[in-house]
């Protein structure tokens, strides 16, 4: 379970709640309160960003947000490669769809790319914080 990825939801919680009694030792509670406190979180939303946090790794969802991202990746990735293989295929830099729309593929091709790169850049700079 990710800290971090409780921490993140319990900045974000706003949703309503109700009430559910817990008890836990004396001695957890004074050291949780503190990281809660160091974290500027309230020990609820902690509480809740702890659950979701193990709600979404029990179905193989640790960062959605990251996994969302790499799924993003593959697909331009799958765009891109068809693209390049169709400008391989005909020679030509407008092909025409189905639906009679002209697509100029050197600018597609171009926009993917740049595409790409911001959401790769975006992984790495998830991954550093």
């Amino acid at each position: 379970m990710s800290l971090e990825n409780a921490v993140n939801f319990a900045k974000r919680a706003n949703e309503e709640k109700m009430g559910y009694r817990f008890q836990f030792p004396l001695s957890l509670k004074e050291e949780f309160e503190t990281v809660c406190q160091n974290n500027g979180v309230s020990m609820t939303d902690m509480i809740l960003g702890l659950i979701s946090s193990a709600i979404d790794e029990s179905k193989g969802l640790s960062d959605i947000t990251s996994l969302s991202i790499i799924n993003k990746i593959e697909v331009l990735k799958e765009n891109l490669g068809d693209l390049i293989y169709l400008r391989n295929e005909s020679n030509k830099d407008v092909v025409t769809t189905t639906d009679g729309r002209d697509v100029y593929v050197s600018d597609e091709i171009e926009s993917l790319n740049i595409q790409i790169k911001a959401l790769e850049r975006e992984l790495i700079n998830r991954s550093k914080s």
